[in-house]
């Protein structure tokens, strides 16, 4: 999953944009972003944080510079925890030339002092996206930690692996119009775009995926209200 891998892969996927969102780390993102602007991919930054109730999140922003601050934040809730490398592999950061910029010591697979509520409104704060991560997977997200999803936290989408079935989730949402989106979680290059969501924007950029996010679920409540 290094950049120019991510990148080669995107563009075969026949991607617009994409996000690089590793676990509590951002560092990767402006090396994919360089060479995404090379062939005309648009790549945001961000990070899949996990929270204290050990819910993952997206955050995804314009700017590299916001998606490090954030690193900054949540590298200062983390456990100090050194990685074991021989069980959980390396932790790396890898410039465009594939050479290793750095290894991050720190287990980054752990828990941040920080409420999912908390996150979402820091990520809107900061004028970034904020997406619940895999709603549907029994593990590490919203509904499994908290059997609902709140109505006072600011997200702008939901995030689920199966489309067909996200329906079935309605009555664990509390608030009405949050759109459902689903995208390649990808851990591996041949995962890159197995799945992925179309937003019809005159911008891509945050804001314009913002208001692309909720036209889709101003016409999602639309077709359910009838």
């Amino acid at each position: 999953m290094s950049p120019r891998v991510i990148v080669q892969k995107a563009r075969e996927a026949r991607l617009d944009i994409i996000a690089v969102t590793d676990h509590n780390m951002s560092e990767n993102a402006p090396y994919v972003k360089e060479l995404g602007e090379r062939t005309g991919l648009m790549v945001l930054s961000g990070m899949e944080l996990q929270t204290q109730e050990e819910i993952h999140l997206l955050a995804i922003f314009d700017e590299y510079d916001r998606a490090r601050e954030l690193q900054s934040m949540i590298y200062g809730l983390l456990p100090d925890v050194p990685n074991d490398t021989e069980f959980w592999g390396d932790q790396v950061v890898v410039d465009t030339e594939d050479n290793i910029v750095r290894m991050e010591d720190r287990l980054l697979i752990n828990s941040a002092d920080i409420s999912v509520e908390d996150a979402a409104a820091w990520i809107k704060a900061h004028g970034g996206i904020a997406i619940a991560s895999h709603i549907d997977s029994p593990t590490f997200s919203i509904i499994s930690q908290l059997g609902f999803i709140p109505a006072n936290i600011p997200l702008d989408a939901l995030e689920v692996r199966n489309l067909e079935r996200a329906g079935e989730l309605a009555p664990f949402i509390m608030k009405q119009g949050i759109p459902f989106v689903t995208f390649s979680d990808a851990h591996y290059p041949d995962d890159i775009g197995r799945r992925r969501t179309l937003l019809t924007m005159d911008v891509p950029d945050c804001a314009g995926i913002e208001r692309a996010l909720k036209a889709l679920g101003e016409r999602a409540l639309r077709a359910r209200q009838g």
